[in-house]
């Protein structure tokens, strides 16, 4: 008989999202409703494992409140067992650290925490697997936290495993071709090296996208992603895996959408042949009610065109949750007509910026007239 898994990792809870007043509150708390969401739909999957890899907590220091609450989700859970390990953000800082004993305190007899480098057993509660975790001890380290495991990987006792016993390894760190850690501060783990433990499957958190993607390959390590989007640099609708180990050691996958907000960042550049409207009816006409959406605008326009770009941007406001606009580079056209407005007739600036308008060295133009309006400030 086989397992069924819904694996996830780095929900982060505990974020305050500072850099986003207006909605803080609103994504802090989505946080805890993607996690009710995971444990909902395991539930209806009829999972036997629930599995957090890692940054279950945005902090080793995480509020009492916090912990009670996501131990309380987790003990929503109808299957065999869930399983949490720390990860780098909430990592493991022995017996008396106040995070994991308050989670112990409070989570359910079938919410399990790996936070020793031990195989664990999960017999005693109806499955016929082995853990092989490798929990992180501190925010950063040079060394990764499986270097324990003697591959190939043995069972609790040294002997072989049974056959129909799953081996599942559950990690947290960087993982070679996958996550960008340049220093090689988190924990870092090479795919062989993972292939080299002789494990079922790995399940590895750290990294906020997900993998294999599409039609890659697993081999066998499963990346679950972030599963609710915090930033930016995280631009997929968020992400879990669920997976069904065989008995004979076979992996079947699928990937879950799981988050609430999305953050897109969108590059446009305009031109006085732009369609405004039709580049602004898409964030208008869809449901971006729970988009985070920064437009970065670039290109020269007209006045009448830039009056244009305020009423769109005006308009977009109403339709996204929220809009943050870069328009460093985005600037009005100079025209005879502006320099008129601007300058005295027959003045240095005036004959100056003149030329260049009739040269048609827009370059120059545009340097020339910043740097008269940062003498005249």
């Amino acid at each position: 008989m086989g397992i069924k898994i819904l694996a996830t990792a780095d929900l982060h809870l505990g974020m305050k999202f500072a850099a986003y007043p207006e909605v803080q509150a609103e994504l802090a708390e989505a946080r805890y409703e993607t996690l009710a969401r995971l444990v909902d739909t395991a539930n209806r999957e009829k999972c036997n494992l629930f599995l957090v890899a890692g940054d279950l907590f945005h902090r080793a220091t995480a509020a009492k409140k916090d912990i009670v609450r996501a131990a309380g989700l987790l003990a929503e859970f109808q299957g065999e067992c869930a399983a949490v390990l720390p990860g780098n953000h909430d990592y493991y800082a022995g017996s008396s650290g106040s995070l994991w004993s308050s989670f112990r305190e409070h989570a359910g007899d079938r919410v399990l925490l790996l936070d020793q480098r031990k195989i664990y057993d999960l017999n005693h509660y109806g499955l016929a697997a082995w853990l092989y975790p490798g929990p992180c001890d501190a925010k950063h380290s040079a060394e990764n936290a499986i270097s324990w495991l003697s591959p190939p990987a043995k069972s609790p006792k040294g002997g072989e495993a049974p056959k129909g016993h799953l081996r599942i390894g559950v990690a947290h760190g960087s993982v070679e071709g996958r996550s960008p850690d340049a220093q090689g501060v988190y924990f870092h783990m090479t795919r062989e090296e993972l292939r080299r433990a002789g494990l079922d499957l790995w399940v590895v958190g750290h990294t906020h996208g997900q993998f294999p993607r599409g039609d890659e390959e697993a081999d066998p390590v499963f990346i679950p992603g972030c599963p609710e989007p915090d930033g930016f640099d995280c631009s997929h609708e968020g992400k879990a895996w669920l997976l069904t180990a065989g008995a004979d050691g076979d992996v079947r996958w699928q990937s879950l959408s799981t988050g609430a907000y999305r953050f897109q960042r969108r590059e446009l550049t305009l031109n006085k042949d732009s369609d405004l409207k039709a580049l602004f009816e898409a964030y208008r006409s869809g449901d971006f009610s729970r988009t985070l959406l920064r437009l970065e605008l670039k290109g020269r326009l007209s006045a009448e065109k830039m009056r244009e770009v305020r009423e769109a941007l005006d308009a977009l406001v109403e339709s996204v949750f929220w809009l943050r606009v870069d328009d460093g580079d985005l600037s009005e056209e100079i025209t005879l007509k502006r320099l008129q407005a601007e300058f005295s007739t027959g003045s240095f600036p005036y004959l100056l910026l003149e030329r260049l308008i009739e040269a048609k060295d827009s370059e120059a133009l545009q340097l020339a007239y910043a740097l008269i309006q940062e003498a005249r400030t």
